[in-house]
């Protein structure tokens, strides 16, 4: 058959009824449906980082596996959606098609945080456990999002002579509504809505544009619809395991992270990605976690400390026990995230006044544009799986170390204990520029705070008990100085097969999921 004869064979039969015979608002109804699924398909994207989060982190390999799921899943979908056209290539087809995408959508908005919290717990959090959560919560949507651009493909296909351009204008226009669902989630709803409101969101725009595309038939379409969603909330419940972590007090997601306020035991919790971030004794509003309590070991290495930085606001519990003993110190906090200055001051006491000073900043590049030095700067912010990690390579440490005052001093919560493989890249980084180091152990938790300075070398135990008494007779803090100083711990680390944590290369993700005793020498 010659190039005429298979262009009218192709044009001839149910598909170029379709299209020839289409009003303009049919047309419009089209291309409607193709714009957004390529918004709701990167928005489900963009969402599915802030409902992985709070039990995986933030990491690349989260990141990494959300990518490759719907990668994997859109190739599945183009073949199926290409297969399923070739046999019933007409509107209502496409309609259904939508309808069920809307119906995998109540599941993640009813059920998904209970799921991901199921699996978090069960694979502990670990980067398969990241994969297999992807995979079976948005993998069947985002097979079935990517059915409707081969689907749309064949219906609007004229005749072959034209179909490269016919491709061409749908798979621009199902990219742009990507741009704007991309956009639209980051700039418009995460900052603003909360988890369950942006899912019901996205459910709503598609069971709508499911309806759109139905026409005239969306009624018998609906009540089906209607009546598997009545199963799904009848039978998911018996099937979906029950939320692992208690009810918060307050719950908000933020461009960052998500960020809950618990109580419990007379202690109230901070919990950034589900994560202990701060905590205060309800009664009296003293720090409840006890490695807040070995901040007062700067003061070892520099008794006459004035002005203190804290990268890591949390509720602002390192500068306030500080204060216990110092009142006169300068304070500092920078936290990139707006958010925890507010719940600071709204859930845990937190208050400013003209020697407390809050910045809202990457610290980094807070550190880059300001001129001011410090005596203590104090980093708070390797905590739990989603370590920022261009905060902890030698090129941060040596910009550090250019805002400490002469006699300044570094220091650094370590959450993993003494010889977990990212603490100890943190070490051998941070010894590459600082000769002495001080590491002393929280009563209670695996926590290390590691105090670090310019001098020519370490003193005993036994001084920094001298010191800590001296220390103790002009100020008192809940947990002595001499206390703190007796928690040193002596440990001979070999560190010189551990990497130094550079900007071309640091594998925070990596020295994080590795386990302690796989390190040990």
């Amino acid at each position: 058959m010659d190039l005429e004869g298979r262009r009218n064979s192709y044009k001839c039969g149910r598909h170029r009824y379709f299209w020839h015979t289409s009003a303009p608002m049919t047309t419009l109804r089209f291309y409607w449906v193709v714009f957004a699924s390529g918004a709701i398909l990167m928005a489900l994207q963009m969402l599915s980082s802030r409902l992985l989060a709070p039990h995986f982190g933030n990491s690349v390999y989260v990141w990494g596996s959300i990518i490759g799921t719907f990668l994997a899943a859109l190739s599945l979908g183009y073949v199926a959606g290409g297969r399923l056209a070739d046999r019933s290539p007409t509107m209502e087809m496409l309609g259904r098609l939508v309808v069920i995408i809307a119906l995998c959508q109540v599941v993640l908005l009813l059920y998904g945080e209970r799921l991901v919290a199921w699996i978090g717990h069960l694979t502990g959090g670990v980067p398969a456990g990241t994969l297999l959560a992807v995979a079976l919560l948005f993998g069947p949507v985002s097979v079935l999002l990517g059915m409707v651009s081969p689907f749309a493909v064949r219906l609007a296909a004229r005749d072959l002579e034209h179909l490269g351009n016919t491709a061409g204008r749908l798979y621009a226009l199902s990219t742009a509504g990507s741009l704007v669902g991309t956009l639209g989630s980051t700039f418009a709803m995460i900052p603003y809505l909360q988890l369950a409101q942006m899912f019901a969101l996205l459910l709503v725009l598609t069971a709508l544009t499911g309806l759109i595309a139905l026409g005239r038939g969306w009624r018998r379409e609906a009540v089906a619809a209607l009546a598997a969603i009545v199963l799904l909330l009848i039978a998911l419940p018996r099937l979906a395991p029950s939320t692992i972590y208690g009810e918060a007090l307050y719950k908000r997601i933020t461009p960052y992270q998500t960020l809950q306020i618990l109580e419990e035991d007379g202690v109230r919790y901070l919990r950034s990605n589900n994560i202990n971030q701060a905590a205060i004794r309800i009664d009296d509003g003293a720090p409840a976690l006890s490695y807040s309590r070995l901040a007062p070991g700067a003061l070892l290495l520099n008794p006459e400390m004035k002005r203190v930085l804290v990268l890591g606001m949390g509720a602002g519990n390192i500068g306030a026990y500080l204060r216990q003993g110092r009142p006169d110190i300068h304070l500092d906090y920078v936290d990139i995230d707006p958010a925890i200055p507010q719940l600071a001051r709204d859930f845990f006491g937190f208050r400013q006044d003209h020697q407390t000073v809050v910045h809202v900043a990457d610290a980094r590049r807070f550190l880059e544009a300001t001129t001011e030095s410090w005596d203590l700067i104090y980093c708070d912010t390797y905590i739990g799986l989603s370590v920022p990690f261009h905060l902890s390579t030698l090129e941060f440490f040596e910009l550090l170390d250019k805002r400490l005052t002469p006699g300044g001093v570094l220091g650094i919560n370590l959450a993993g204990g003494v010889r977990h493989p990212f603490s100890r890249a943190i070490y051998r980084t941070v010894a590459e520029l600082f000769p002495s180091i001080y590491l002393f152990r929280s009563l209670g938790s695996q926590n290390v705070a590691l105090f670090a300075h310019h001098a020519d070398s370490l003193v005993s135990t036994e001084e920094l008990v001298e010191r800590g008494r001296a220390l103790d007779a002009e100020a008192q803090f809940e947990l002595s100085v001499v206390a703190v100083a007796q928690r040193r711990v002596e440990v001979d680390l070999v560190i010189t097969h551990d990497k130094i944590l550079r900007d071309a290369f640091a594998p925070v993700e990596r020295l994080i999921a590795l386990k302690p005793d796989m390190e040990k020498r």
